[in-house]
This record gives structure tokens, sequence and C-alpha cells, in this order.
């Protein structure tokens, strides 16, 4: 059978600042605008998630949405959702958690927990109506 793609979409919110702290509020206005305020902001993100797979020949799934929905819930929701994410994300000298740091760190979460044949093929994120971001892995 061909190979096919199954998307799930999920919802958690999450608040961040963008701010780099060795460099002045200027700088950090600069880049990051009203992002860089103290006190952080905070986003409803909607998150896609594309399995790519040839469908099991007994099932007819890919991978089972109840599945996929736990590995998600267990790798991605339930440590983010409701949470501050220069606390989950930043680390030494890392940049700030940006929605593209975002999207890397859950694609490393989800990656390996995909059972096989299936795979993860690619990340979305809607972080506001303009904000769209994708990812298909490391280079």
């Amino acid at each position: 059978m061909n190979t096919v793609y199954i998307g799930r979409l999920y919802r958690f919110n999450a608040g961040h600042r963008l701010y780099r702290p060795d460099r002045d509020a200027e700088w950090n206005l600069k880049v990051f605008g009203k992002c860089s305020y103290e006190g952080g902001h905070g986003h409803n993100y909607d998150l896609e998630v594309v399995i790519r797979g040839n469908p099991d020949p007994v099932t007819g799934q890919v991978i089972s949405p109840e599945l996929l929905d736990s590995i998600v819930r267990d790798k991605v929701i339930e440590p983010i959702d409701h949470r501050n994410l220069n606390e989950i994300l930043e680390s030494g000298s890392a940049p700030p958690p940006t929605t593209e740091v975002l999207i890397a760190d859950i694609w490393s979460r989800l990656a390996d927990s995909i059972p096989p044949p299936a795979s993860l093929q690619l990340l979305r994120i809607l972080e506001t109506e303009k904000n769209l971001f994708e990812y298909s892995g490391p280079a």
C-alpha cells in the first residue's frame, strides 16, 4: 500500500518572554518588540502533528489516533501546557524561547516516540492568526 500522512490537531497554552539578558533593553526592544516586555505574554498554540507511514494491513491505520494522542499528551501537552517556556526551554546561553525554538524542541520530544514503521513527518504551530511555523526535523 502507498504511504499515507495522518495529521492530528492539539491545543496548548504557554507564556514566554523574548529577551536576551546579555543585551540591553533597547536592543531587546528593537529585536523582539513588545515580546520583550518584562512579565512576558502568552499564546494559545495550535499544534498539528503529521505522521507518515504505510497503513497496517490488518487495521488500515498508520497509527491509532488514541496512541498518537497519548504520546502527544505525555511528551508535549503535560510538560508544556500552562507553563513558562523560558523555564522549560532556556539553558545557559541558549536563545530565548521563540516558536522556532519551541517547535524544534517538540520535534525532539516526539520523533523517537512514534512506533515504527510510522514516523514523524511534520509539525506545524499556529502561534497567532498571522504566525505559522513548520518543522520537518533536523537538516
